[in-house]
């Protein structure tokens, strides 16, 4: 697959989607040929039957696997045409979240091996505070904002942890994608420079 394939993690609020926005309009402005994916993709049954009330961690691991395993032709077709694809979320939302809450991560790796590989990985990291404080500010409606803040106040400690499980992934996984750990603190012009200058230099690398 000749395309270039790049995941954004980090827990709610770290900025990934903005960054993800800033790095999708410099990837077109130098004629790249960019699609962007989330997950969970709620705009599939599997996804959406994640937000069933009552379902046990494994359960909600299983679902967001087959999410992510339904959408890997689309990804390898995409890449195979050259393109960038940028994914918000990918199976390491899986591994953090969920080892936190108490999974093996040998099981959740072993569900997830087939999957494609994406070439890097950016973890946004910031403080549970931080994170806080994005989501008050953030464009969105009141409502989503209520009930966003109300989660993060409620999983504040989950949260933390989550925040040092993707830190710890990023130096155990060996699958040959390639992290960066960006400090979300940052401006953050400073941090699209920083992604972007990382974006150049794996593409002059692969050239």
């Amino acid at each position: 697959m000749a395309g270039l394939f790049i995941v954004f993690e980090g827990i709610t609020g770290s900025g990934k989607k903005t960054q993800i926005k800033m790095l999708e309009q410099k990837l077109r402005g130098i004629g790249k040929e960019v699609y962007t994916i989330a997950f969970p993709n709620f705009e599939s049954e599997i996804a959406r039957a994640t937000k069933r009330p009552g379902l046990d961690n494994i359960t909600l691991a299983l679902l967001y696997a087959a999410d992510r395993a339904q959408h890997q032709g689309r990804i390898k077709s995409l890449l195979e045409k050259n393109a960038v694809v940028i994914c918000d979320r990918y199976c390491y939302s899986n591994f953090a979240y969920q080892t936190v809450r108490g999974l093996n991560l040998e099981w959740l790796l072993e569900i997830e091996k087939d999957i494609i590989k994406p070439s890097l990985v950016f973890v946004i990291d910031v403080p549970v505070d931080t994170s806080m404080r994005r989501v008050q500010q953030a464009n969105i409606a009141d409502f989503s904002k209520r009930e966003i803040l109300e989660r993060i106040r409620s999983e504040r400690e989950i949260l933390e942890k989550t925040r040092e499980s993707f830190l710890n992934l990023s130096k155990t996984i060996k699958n040959g994608s390639e992290w960066h750990i960006i400090d979300g603190n940052k401006n953050i012009d400073e941090i699209n420079s920083e992604i972007w200058g990382i974006v150049q230099q794996h593409q002059q690398l692969k050239s």
